[in-house]
């Protein structure tokens, strides 16, 4: 009898896999050990190069790989269809994305195609006694964990945050790429990409230090990435921020950015809204300045200060400039 299958989504870019599919791969390894499943890493591609072994040493049990000459840049259409077959014809128990833009562009489509459940941003990943799939999801602020199961359908979906686990490397004792030919040729996809340009963004769910800029001290923004600089610390955002243009939207922290897991965090001008808490619950230490006395930020930091951040930050710009 085969063994169930635990897959796990690996998103790519030319050169390598991207952080957080290999640290589901970790966490997938560890599940699978306690339900006796295997581990399956999934990937699209033209060519595996040496993605597939990387994948092996990260917690597959084996590496599917999907390759068209077509899947070599992400299409929605193509890696959608590739993905549903391939599901669709192997059916495995549990399926795992992250929750990236590509992740969750891919997992809503195929949820609705599979017909089964999706649990979104998950932040923790069991099983039960039964094989079900616990899928953590925070609310009320980070102030409870709910643990949604679904029942019903095949394969059991999750989108994992990243930075949530780490990676692991993992002795291989035996382990295959199976490389599958398809032929896409046929596709109705109706994008392609033409040309293709990279850039490297901070990676803030791993920063050891990072300065929130909120509403707060929107018309400082210069002043708090400076700070950053300055203490070499990571640069972060509010939504409402993000959402004005103010800041790109990989510098956004929260329930739909980067949740943290920082050893110190700096905090100027944010409310506390019960999306953005979400973001910090993983950190260590918290500070935070804020006008507002009664600010909801507060109940969530260890140390609060009730003062005008545009008048703390030059000082604090002047003694980090000293040292």
């Amino acid at each position: 009898m085969n063994r169930k299958e635990i897959w796990v989504y690996l998103e790519r870019n030319p050169e390598e896999i991207e952080d957080v599919s290999l640290e589901i791969l970790g966490r997938a390894k560890e599940l699978g050990k306690k339900s006796d499943m295997s581990v399956v890493g999934v990937m699209l591609g033209k060519e595996p190069g040496n993605l597939g072994d990387i994948a092996l040493k990260h917690g597959a049990d084996k590496v599917i790989f999907l390759k068209d000459s077509l899947l070599e840049s992400y299409s929605t259409e193509d890696y959608t269809k590739a993905l549903f077959e391939i599901i669709n014809k192997r059916m495995p128990e549990i399926f795992l994305l992250g929750a990236t833009y590509q992740g969750r562009d891919l997992a809503g489509r195929l949820s609705a195609r599979l017909r089964t459940g999706l649990t979104a941003n998950v932040v923790s990943l069991d099983i039960d006694t039964d094989g079900y799939l616990l899928s953590g999801v925070p609310g009320y602020g980070s102030k409870v964990l709910a643990e949604i199961i679904c029942v019903r359908n095949k394969p059991q979906m999750s989108t994992v945050r990243p930075g949530i686990f780490s990676k692991k490397l993992i002795p291989i004792k035996a382990g295959i790429v199976e490389v599958l030919d398809l032929d896409l040729q046929g596709s109705v996809s109706r994008v392609r990409v033409v040309s293709r340009k990279v850039e490297k963004h901070p990676d803030l769910s791993r920063a050891e230090k990072v300065i929130i800029a909120g509403n707060g001290v929107e018309g400082n923004l210069d002043m708090v990435a400076k700070m950053a600089d300055i203490f070499g610390a990571r640069l972060g955002v509010s939504r409402p921020i993000a959402d004005k243009g103010k800041a790109s939207r990989e510098l956004q922290v929260g329930s739909t950015g980067y949740s943290l897991n920082a050893k110190l965090v700096l905090i100027f001008g944010v409310s506390g809204a019960e999306h953005f808490l979400p973001g910090i619950a993983n950190c260590q230490t918290v500070i935070s300045i804020n006008m507002d006395r009664e600010s909801d930020i507060f109940e969530y930091s260890d140390y609060c200060v009730v003062a005008d951040a545009s008048k703390i930050i030059p000082i604090l710009l002047r003694e980090g400039g000293d040292r």
